[in-house]
């Protein structure tokens, strides 16, 4: 049976479009193409045609944008997306730092939606080789004004173009073009712009423009009409006439006549056309032409809330329709012209390798919450302790978030007698982890979801900084006992310099931060113990045993001895600063240092807790580069995921590779990211990945 099957077209398609002659079916010239990217780029000049592209392009400019990597291996999703500068579906937020090369995709979205204006919108890709693999470094837009012809394949589909007719000119074949075309029909290349119904529109109202501009200007101020006296002469009716003509309005405008003339100011008599109704009724089909209606809801003399809703609901699926063409003719192209992810891919890997999708979300999506329909769905069980899912209805329907939410902690990893995970065991982990990390990822403290290469690497983002908001935490209870003492230190010392009656000694208050110092270290160590379990679990499910190593506890102590020093001195110097604007001549020494010690005790604690948060992050890090130091050698990472409040410094580094170990210490070696502008309130990490 098969063998009956056709394989070969008998009919086709009409070669002549996309030639000179353009759509046949087209009876006007100015619009039959290449006429008409002329005609339509004067249209778009237009004040009500400019809103209604506008309304059509900056919906879908603003949209979400991303690659879905479903079904596709996480190097070919990481590659496209890189090339495109598109964030990955499900790992990354948003994009990452500001590209300085390749592809910006925003502003090739903005030049591939002059589809819209002029029908199509054609570029060239460019690529550049860099470590075997073809990488797209440009989409050169090649605007309709410079397609001298469009070539056709006897299939119809397009063979080549050529932006100069002259002989020397180099025609670019289809498979290194990328053809956004709107509303084509058959072999018309050339596509349909959104204004071609509003040319007839646009045509009359620029005339009744220029009608109305003359009638306003000879009319406006009525006409002067100087009438001569009874029985007059051609010589004095020609002097009547140039008395009437050379009158002018005027601050200073006057007009003497001779006797017998009389002057007279006459207005239009009569009934006029209404001109400003008629240009307001050319605007309204012109935005109903492209179902933006909604735009002359204020202008109209009746209507309704639910009407304008049906309105907006009709024009956001008519916006998600367009940019879903646009996606789908990225991904995969037109007939005989491949796209620009499947192309990429195709070189790369080959035809047989799945190939990742863009995608667009948000356009037009709109969601209505009402009790009613949040009773309906935790009655039906749409809405679970589940906490992915709790997650996704509460962002999607932009609820506010759950002071704390339950999260379940990810499977520890199974057991295994094999030094190295099976590849199915550290898949299985992964895909957990996964779906932890999403659920986690508005959480306090997880700036974003994962990447691809935080994914890989086993970290537990909510985990790590749980771990160290917690300590933190219990540091800050314990530090009020030292924080009380220092207090009563310095409450003896200024009481003692007030009754002395020697001011300069309260430029020497000093205190002993031994406890402090030891409270700290104990912290610290504490800190590093626990990170160093967490880095050996990342490497565990990685398939890479690592025996924890000790802790450099000296270190952390001599770092701890010093911070300890400097709050000690930071106190110092403001208790005396307060004591020195208390100490007025005749003060009493005890009050004045009870209200020192009041002030200290209201001070915020924004300083202390960065001052303790920091030596938490650096005790932190070096847990995890001791547990690095004796894995084997890896692929180092920067990760800025725990940052909630991300610098330029530390976006540009997120996600950067490091050469080796040593050059990640040196960036992120004292628990922050060395460049950030945030100082002590930095908590990037640094990842390893074993098995890429």
């Amino acid at each position: 049976m098969a063998a009956n099957a056709p394989t070969r077209d008998i009919g086709y398609l009409d070669q002549h479009y996309g030639l000179w002659l353009g759509d046949w079916l087209e009876l006007i010239p100015d619009l039959i193409w290449p006429n008409s990217v002329q005609t339509y780029a004067r249209m778009r000049h237009d004040p009500q045609l400019t809103a209604v592209l506008a309304a059509y392009t900056l919906p879908i400019r603003r949209a979400t944008w991303a690659l879905d990597p479903a079904g596709c291996r996480d190097e070919v999703a990481q590659l496209v997306a890189d090339d495109l500068g598109l964030p990955i579906l499900g790992a990354d937020a948003k994009p990452g730092p500001a590209r300085r090369r390749g592809v910006r995709w925003a502003d090739h979205l903005r030049l591939a939606l002059l589809s819209l204006t002029y029908g199509f919108a054609p570029f060239e890709r460019r690529y550049e080789i860099r470590e075997g693999r073809a990488r797209l470094v440009a989409l050169g837009e090649r605007l309709p004004h410079t397609i001298g012809a469009i070539n056709l394949n006897r299939d119809g589909t397009v063979k080549t173009i050529q932006q100069d007719l002259a002989p020397v000119s180099q025609p670019i074949p289809a498979d290194r073009l990328v053809w956004y075309v709107h509303e084509r029909e058959g072999a018309n290349w050339a596509g349909r712009s959104v204004m071609r119904a509003a040319y007839g529109a646009w045509l009359l109202k620029h005339e009744v423009w220029r009608v109305h501009a003359t009638s306003i200007r000879r009319f406006g101020m009525g006409v002067p009409n100087v009438e001569a006296p009874p029985g007059a002469n051609p010589a004095q009716v020609a002097e009547a006439q140039r008395l009437a003509s050379s009158m002018r309005v005027g601050d200073q405008a006057g007009v003497g006549l001779p006797s017998g003339y009389r002057l007279n100011i006459t207005g239009m008599t009569g009934s006029a056309p209404d001109a400003m109704g008629f240009i307001h009724y050319l605007d309204q089909q012109m935005s109903r032409q492209a179902l933006a209606g909604l735009m002359d809801l204020g202008d109209t003399s009746n209507g309704s809330r639910a009407l304008g809703q049906s309105f907006l609901d009709l024009f956001l699926l008519s916006l998600q329709a367009v940019a879903e063409e646009i996606a789908e003719t990225a991904t995969s192209g037109q007939p005989g012209i491949p796209g620009i992810v499947t192309q990429l891919v195709d070189y790369n890997w080959g035809e047989d390798e799945p190939a990742p999708r863009i995608v667009v979300q948000d356009v037009g999506s709109r969601q209505e919450v009402t009790a009613e329909a949040l009773d309906q769905l935790i009655r039906s069980g749409a809405i679970t302790p589940d906490p992915e899912l709790e997650a996704y209805v509460r962002k999607s329907w932009r609820l506010p978030e759950r002071a704390q939410v339950a999260l379940t902690a990810p499977p520890a990893p199974e057991p295994n007698p094999e030094p190295a995970a099976t590849p199915q065991a550290r898949q299985r982990r992964r895909a957990a982890r996964a779906r932890h990390i999403r659920a986690a990822a508005d959480q306090e403290g997880v700036r974003r979801q994962l990447t691809l290469a935080e994914d890989a690497s086993g970290m537990d983002p909510e985990k790590i900084q749980q771990a160290w908001q917690q300590a933190l935490d219990a540091l800050l209870e314990t530090w009020e006992g030292v924080a009380d003492d220092w207090r009563n230190q310095l409450a003896d010392q200024i009481e003692q310099a007030i009754a002395d009656d020697d001011l300069e000694a309260l430029a020497d208050l000093t205190l002993d931060s031994t406890a402090a110092a030891a409270l700290l270290t104990a912290a610290m160590i504490a800190m590093a113990v626990l990170a160093a379990e967490q880095m050996a679990d990342e490497a565990a499910s990685q398939g890479v045993q690592v025996e924890q190593p000790p802790v450099d506890e000296e270190a952390l102590g001599a770092v701890a001895a010093v911070i300890a020093a400097l709050l000690a001195a930071w106190l110092a110097g403001a208790a005396a600063r307060e004591a020195l604007r208390l100490a007025v001549p005749g003060a009493a020494a005890a009050p004045a240092a009870a209200a020192v010690v009041a002030f200290l005790a209201g001070l915020s604690d924004r300083f202390l807790r960065d001052q303790l948060g920091a030596a938490l992050s650096q005790a932190q890090a070096a847990g995890r580069f001791a547990v690095l130091d004796a894995a084997p050698e890896a692929e180092y990472v920067a990760s800025e995921v725990l940052d909630a409040s991300t610098c330029g410094p530390c976006r540009e580094v997120d996600g950067h590779v490091f050469d080796d170990l040593d050059d990640a210490k040196a960036a992120y070696g004292n628990g922050s990211y060395i460049a950030c502008e945030g100082g002590v309130r930095c908590r990037g990490t640094v990842i390893a990945l074993w098995n890429n």
